[in-house]
């Protein structure tokens, strides 16, 4: 066998891909690496850029995967982006930046047995990758000096003309919602009013490939990568991988594979290669080099609902869209136009029923780890605009508000539809399939309709919630039955799909594939857990320690 020519090839160069083939890069300038994207180059996108674009659905940019229906949900088949190109998720998403929750991250820890998963083991992480624009933040909690400008709304200078309102709405008694602490939901706890935190540049969007600098790194982009080359077991020597094979044919060898591909296209690549539960390997023609069941298992993504709210007064320039010149100043363009993120739990004796529903027996309060202390399940955000969906079209009467679940339970899979690389794997997320699931969003309903319908604001501004036929309008009594209704025709992805390479069942806490020598898994597929967050914030600083537990340095 021909020596090695890259001593890592990193397959996928999307969030993770691009800050690893950096750091590596920076740690190691006489190492040789190669990034291979399916996509294209994105570097110099000037369309990429813009802020107000999220850059779903278009093609170049954007996989548009499509989900099995979904028996939760109506049987309705959810698309579901995915970006591709250079910087992945990072060139279509919203630019939220968020961490979640010290819980989430102690529940990873504890979970795979390594104390670099907690909150406290990856703040160092979460600090190197930020830039924060205002000093008047917590120093201990924010970084300086890194390649990611984040800002909340007051950094901007914009204030729309409800913030003020909806704010104080949320402060009645009513709402039982308390500010957090400088408005900052990520300083590890983040239950709590806080103003909605963006990572752009002046209005611009940043994405992996354009901040991180990738000089030095070669790179191969609108290139499929068929399977990584494996070595079999041969005098009791482990599988070992050797480099990977495109999907022309050619291969290319390399000491270390890193596969950065997405919790979608990891686990099919995987399995591709030989890795992954025996049967259904079999079931494709695909030889078995390694058996672990747990690859494609496990999928979670945050479920979302987006809702609209009726105007009283649709004249009165209050909405993104309106003739108000306030919006035409330069600081609205500077990000999305949303400000409060709140962020809520959920009535522990309501939850407790649903977790005996799923799992048939009592839940211990004291040791079950979503009743052991408040988590953050629910985040709801104010947005100063009409979210258009079907036979909903953009107009300036109406504002919407988002609510995700960001702790579900429900857990999906990816399968392959093929033994081809270039056909997309079977997207199964399994939405709503526990009662857990479905109590939480019934809570997060019945909370943004007290907002809307029964705080001060809600009487002063809102004069009810449109919806299209056959739906009825939020109330202030809505029963079991209408709430769920709601869920099932309206809840779609939250674009945060995880977990089907999952730390402790897939990778061991270095991100190596278990029963392989030379092959990691780093992006949000090895999340064991759900973050309550927006993915961005999380895989930035987890790139950023596997790059150094990859270079040795950690």
């Amino acid at each position: 066998m021909a020596s090695p020519v890259f001593d890592h090839v990193i397959v996928g160069g999307g969030l993770a891909g691009c800050v690893i083939a950096s750091r590596l890069k920076e740690y190691s300038a006489e190492s040789k690496i190669l990034l291979v994207e399916a996509g294209g180059d994105t570097r110099d996108r000037p369309d990429i850029a813009n802020s107000h674009a999220m850059n779903l659905g278009v093609p170049d940019v954007d996989w548009q995967y499509q989900t099995v229906p979904q028996k939760h949900l109506s049987d309705r088949s959810v698309l579901f982006n995915a970006g591709k190109g250079l910087g992945g998720g990072t060139l279509i998403n919203a630019g939220g930046w968020t961490r979640g929750a010290a819980a989430d991250f102690n529940e990873w820890a504890s979970l795979v047995g390594d104390s670099r998963w907690s909150y406290e083991g990856q703040l160092p992480w979460m600090k190197k990758t930020e830039r924060w624009l205002s000093k008047d933040v917590n120093a201990e909690q924010h970084g300086f000096d890194g390649y990611m400008h984040t800002c909340n709304l007051e950094t901007t200078g914009r204030r729309y003309p409800l913030t003020d309102a909806i704010g104080a709405a949320w402060d009645e008694e009513l709402m039982g919602v308390k500010p957090l602490p400088g408005f900052d939901a990520n300083a590890g706890n983040n239950l709590g009013r806080a103003l909605v935190c963006e990572a752009w540049n002046s209005g611009k969007r940043q994405w992996s490939a354009s901040v991180y600098p990738l000089d030095g790194v070669e790179i191969m982009t609108e290139t499929l990568v068929e399977k990584i080359l494996l070595e079999a077991n041969r005098d009791g020597k482990p599988v070992a991988a050797k480099g990977v094979q495109l999907a022309d044919g050619s291969c290319i060898r390399s000491h270390n594979v890193i596969c950065c591909a997405g919790a979608f296209r990891s686990p099919q690549l995987l399995m591709l290669s030989g890795v992954g539960p025996p049967e259904h390997l079999s079931d494709h023609g695909i030889q078995k080099l390694v058996d672990l069941p747990a690859v494609g298992q496990g999928l979670t993504d945050h479920p979302l609902l987006f809702q609209r709210w009726r105007l009283r007064d649709p004249d009165a320039g209050y909405m993104v869209g309106s003739d108000n010149p306030l919006f035409q100043q330069p600081e609205f363009g500077l990000g999305q136009p949303s400000d409060w993120m709140v962020l809520t739990t959920v009535a522990q004796g309501g939850l407790a029923r649903a977790i005996e529903k799923d799992q048939g027996a009592v839940p211990d309060m004291d040791k079950h780890p979503l009743l052991s202390s408040p988590r953050t399940f629910i985040e709801t955000v104010s947005m100063h605009f009409k979210m258009p969906g079907p036979d909903m079209p953009m107009d300036a009467a109406h504002m919407s508000t988002a609510m995700f679940n960001l702790l579900p339970t429900s857990r999906g899979s990816v399968t392959l539809s093929s033994d081809k690389i270039q056909d997309p794997p079977v997207v199964d997320v399994n939405y709503l399939s526990t009662e857990v699931d479905r109590y939480v969003f019934r809570e997060a309903l019945r909370t943004t309709a007290k907002l809307m319908l029964g705080t001060e604001f809600g009487r002063e501004y809102i004069e009810g919630e449109s919806v299209p036929p056959p739906l009825q309008p939020a109330s202030l009594d809505d029963t079991d039955e209408n709430l769920d209704q709601r869920v099932r025709a309206g809840a779609t992805c939250g674009w945060h799909a995880s977990g089907t390479c999952a730390m402790g069942k897939v990778v061991d806490t270095e991100f190596r594939v278990y029963g392989v020598e030379g092959l990691r898994v780093v992006d949000a597929s090895v999340l064991p857990v759900p973050l309550s967050a927006h993915l961005q914030a999380p895989i930035y600083a987890m790139a950023e320690q596997a790059a150094s537990i990859i270079a040795g340095r950690s």
